[in-house]
């Protein structure tokens, strides 16, 4: 593979674009970014490292470990392995999966998005799919049609849907807040944690399992779907 060295001036951002084609980036542990035949490596002015693919298709791209990625595609899915810094990626078409950031700013038109670990703040949007979230400091997801999941959350919760169910299991350290036009709603929370819950919906007196108290926010709000707050 031919490679270009990065200076040792700290975390560098590494960007990739293509038209079409499905785009691999795995941090490891090196100090310059590899690729295959069919891209190369240019250094640009302001610090960060373009790889230039020769023409649209399917790359694999490795770089440090921590690195900062800015990483794009019309149509093709996005992989980023490895532990990554601020990481963010776009694809008009497409499902993205990331499994170690820092943080995390994730946009799909239509397709899937599934983080697995950011310790900051994880942003989620895509119009069309599904999205999951494994363990993330803090959480922003809009969806346009399809299910949420956020299974760790040690923050903050924002969770905008049209249609499908959601489910947060959050540490109560910050305010959650979810509304969804169709689909359920289900929030789990520390056992002890004492919530103060305004909660509202058309199909049904919501479903409020923990006992009353201001150790945290919780607003949720669905026209058609049940609501519940439960302890863990």
């Amino acid at each position: 593979m031919p490679h270009d060295a990065i200076p040792a001036s700290g975390r560098p951002e590494v960007r990739i674009a293509t038209g079409s084609g499905s785009i691999t980036v795995v941090g490891e542990a090196r100090d310059d970014v590899a690729v295959d035949d069919r891209a190369h490596v240019e250094h640009r002015p302001d610090g960060s490292i373009e790889v230039v693919l020769k023409k649209s298709g399917s790359v694999t791209v490795r770089c440090p470990e921590g690195a900062d990625v800015v990483v794009g595609t019309r149509s093709g899915s996005l992989q980023l392995k490895g532990r990554l810094g601020a990481v963010k990626a776009t694809t008009m078409s497409g499902k993205i999966d990331v499994e170690d950031a820092a943080s995390a700013d994730v946009r799909a038109m239509s397709g899937s998005i599934t983080v697995e670990s950011c310790v900051g703040a994880c942003r989620v949007k895509t119009k069309s799919g599904s999205a999951h979230v494994g363990s993330v400091g803090a959480a922003e997801i809009t969806i346009g049609s399809g299910s949420v999941g956020v299974d760790h959350v040690e923050g903050s919760v924002l969770v905008r849907a049209i249609s499908g169910s959601v489910t947060v299991d959050a540490e109560g350290q910050g305010p959650i807040e979810v509304e969804t036009m169709s689909g359920g709603i289900t929030i789990t929370l520390p056992e002890g944690c004492r919530p103060e819950v305004r909660a509202k919906s058309l199909s049904g007196r919501p479903r409020v399992e923990c006992p009353p108290g201001h150790d945290c926010v919780v607003k949720v709000k669905t026209l058609s779907g049940g609501i519940t707050v439960r302890p863990r």
